[in-house]
């Protein structure tokens, strides 16, 4: 049996972990293509400094289902400090690139293990530029010439870099993809007048990060919404009774159209709430928040409110990464738009928040009249002289330097990989989703296009976002693998019985 994987960031490390796991596999082989330096860690663990912290908690990233503490009992074998003590302290959360190097280990595990079972595992570091589906096989190419013939393929090519939106390529003083900030940081000087583009979590990362290398220049983080990640309180584990996916299943399956309807999906939430205590009311004003309050006075509000006793945002966060995968594809496509429209910003925002201490470094910074957060922005652009000229509202100012941290583009298709797709959907083995992606089979991420289901190509990461909206995140990496592991030895038990 010959897997080829295309990327080989966290998602491949999943993928082998789960193979490497899997019971009566038979011989077999697998091929990781990654032309990049970040074998293992991908673009989002690579090597970096280390205020690029990991906001989730250490005890929730396992790279494998099966073991789910695996990672803090690593830091804990390894000497590391991260994951003890207080959560909210500093150094609770773990730079990214320490997560990156339990990736690695992982993945030598692995492969360790899948050599001992006649699973040997080749890296090969060039990219896949063209991908043809035969009827029993899938023909990859790669840019320099190679062609390799496999029984199943995974997409994992990982995230895109920033847009940029106001083409700026190439000016001076502008910064592109501020990853990894170990190259970004030491060209901006330290009293610079500094815009980072974005308010989301990278752009966090470049404004904590600033501040850790010693910045004493004016930072101001600007987006069109001004839309910051909301703080991650103290975690909760609750057992969830009734928004889990078995009842979101049932739910659908006595549906005339195997679907739920928003009013449902809520009612479920509610009860889920209600047992815990907490009520709606909390959970949509602080979805409603995003729009109606002053970035940092939310921001303020959010971290006094770490300890809150009302558990309903925690409930949430708890609830969504391991249900929502679930509710999303069972929901009404117009009950899909309506909350892609009206609320994708303040639910990315809930369920990606950032640690306490980030949020502290911001908070310290605008007390200290060296950081604004504003919304409103509309266009940036080279003065004649050194400089750039920002748009924000009805007001306009002017910055030394400009880092681009704003998100990648929608169709979340990295620059590098652009060839593989392409080739993908002009063979019309997969088809792009109109949020994003390619369309993916919900429970198994088999790609899907032009009225079918193709059994020997899967997607896993932002790839899938139209389909799946929750695609981000080691949880939802890790759950994703074992769906495909999983769809995949199905297949080859099916495919056995036929032939018997």
């Amino acid at each position: 049996m010959r897997i080829g994987i295309v990327g080989g960031g966290a998602a491949a490390v999943c993928l082998l972990d789960r193979i490497s796991r899997t019971p009566g596999r038979g011989p077999g082989s697998i091929t990781v293509f990654e032309p990049s330096d970040n074998l293992w860690r991908g673009r989002a663990y690579q090597r970096d400094v280390d205020s690029v912290l990991a906001n989730i908690i250490p005890s929730e990233m396992s790279a494998t289902t099966d073991d789910p503490e695996s990672f803090l009992r690593w830091l804990g074998e390894t000497g590391f400090p991260h994951g003890v003590g207080d959560y909210a302290a500093d150094g609770h959360f773990p730079p990214r690139h320490v997560f990156g190097s339990y990736l690695e280990r992982t993945a030598e595990q692995a492969r360790a293990e899948l050599a001992l079972g006649d699973w040997p595992v080749t890296v090969v570091r060039d990219a896949v530029v063209g991908a043809r589906q035969r009827a029993d096989d899938v023909v990859l190419t790669t840019a320099g010439g190679r062609a390799e013939t496999f029984d199943y393929v995974i997409c994992s090519v990982g995230a895109g870099r920033p847009a940029d939106h106001y083409d700026l390529a190439g000016t001076p003083g502008f910064h592109g993809d501020p990853y990894p900030l170990t190259r970004t940081l030491p060209a901006i000087p330290e009293t610079a007048d500094v815009t980072v583009l974005g308010t989301g979590l990278a752009a966090v990362d470049v404004v904590v990060s600033l501040a850790a290398r010693g910045h004493r220049g004016r930072i101001t983080m600007a987006s069109r919404n001004g839309a910051l990640p909301a703080v991650r309180q103290r975690p909760i584990h609750p057992e969830l009774r009734h928004f889990t996916p078995a009842s979101l299943r049932a739910l659908a399956a006595a549906s005339p159209d195997g679907r739920i309807g928003l009013a449902e999906l809520l009612g479920l939430l509610e009860r889920e709430l209600a047992e815990h205590g907490a009520g709606p009311a909390g959970v949509l004003a602080e979805l409603f928040s995003i729009d109606r309050e002053e970035p940092v006075a939310r921001l303020i509000r959010q971290y006094e409110n770490i300890d809150s006793t009302d558990l309903g945002m925690r409930i949430m966060q708890h609830a969504i990464p391991e249900s929502g995968p679930d509710a999303w594809t069972l929901l009404h496509a117009e009950d899909q738009e309506f909350i892609r429209e009206n609320h994708y910003r303040a639910i990315m925002s809930l369920c990606c928040p950032m640690p306490p201490a980030n949020a502290r470094t911001l908070l310290r910074l605008h007390e200290e009249g060296r950081l604004r957060v504003t919304g409103g922005l509309w266009n940036v652009k080279p003065l004649a002289s050194d400089g750039f000229y920002v748009a924000v509202g009805d007001d306009s100012y002017e910055t030394d330097v400009v880092v681009n941290a704003v998100s990648a583009p929608s169709h979340r298709v990295p620059v590098e990989a652009h060839p593989f797709v392409e080739s993908l959907v002009e063979e019309e083995a997969a088809e792009y989703h109109p949020s994003g992606g390619l369309h993916i089979e919900p429970s198994t991420s088999r790609i899907a296009g032009h009225g079918r289901v193709h059994r020997r190509m899967h997607a896993i990461g932002d790839l899938g976002a139209g389909t799946l909206f929750f695609t981000s995140g080691m949880p939802s990496v890790a759950e994703r693998a074992d769906d495909i592991v999983r769809a995949i030895a199905e297949d080859i038990e099916a495919v056995h019985i036929g032939t018997a």
